[in-house]
């Protein structure tokens, strides 16, 4: 699945300073369906996305750095009317991720889940297109702390990261 998610801004520690910014970017993934009844199946995927944050490096001490943020969820889905397109629902919980692929890390792990909706165009006996909208939402009451490069040093906490996300993809059906 190819699909894209908002970005966010990360509060500098000192107060009256730019935040750091990221915009919304691209994630991939792969996910796997198990119908476990002609109108209803059980869903795992796995997705990422890498956020690159612009930065004042007066207050973070680099003008630039990536986070990924990686879902890992389990669930199922509904889609109630048979046809070429149907449209469904799915609702996940699963983990979220939070870390960097430079500098050192201490990731951030959290319980998450998504819950969304779309629809399936059947392109062929065995394939259709996957259109959706999920929102996600990660609880966590830790703080991640990523340094991300000579003099950066940033640190996320909080109870929760939110995010939405519009995805597409193709389903095959074995």
């Amino acid at each position: 699945m190819v699909g894209f998610r908002n970005g966010a801004n990360l509060d500098a520690s000192q107060p009256g300073y730019p935040p750091a910014t990221a915009d919304a970017s691209a994630s991939f993934g792969l996910g796997a369906d198990f119908y476990v009844h002609p109108d209803a199946w059980f869903e795992t995927f796995l997705e990422r996305q890498t956020l690159r944050f612009q930065a004042d490096p007066n207050t973070f001490g680099i003008g630039r750095f990536d986070v990924s943020v990686d879902y890992l969820q389990f669930g199922g889905g509904y889609e109630p009317h048979p046809g070429r397109t149907r449209p469904f629902v799915s609702a996940t919980v699963g983990l979220t991720r939070i870390g960097t692929g430079s500098g050192s890390v201490s990731d951030g792990i959290g319980f998450s889940g998504s819950i969304g909706g779309g629809m399936k165009v059947q392109i062929g006996r065995r394939a259709a297109l996957k259109l959706e909208l999920l929102g996600y939402a990660t609880f966590s009451s830790s703080t991640v702390a990523v340094t991300c490069g000579p003099g950066c040093f940033v640190n996320f906490s909080g109870t929760g990261w939110y995010q939405l996300a519009a995805r597409a993809g193709l389903a095959v059906r074995l």
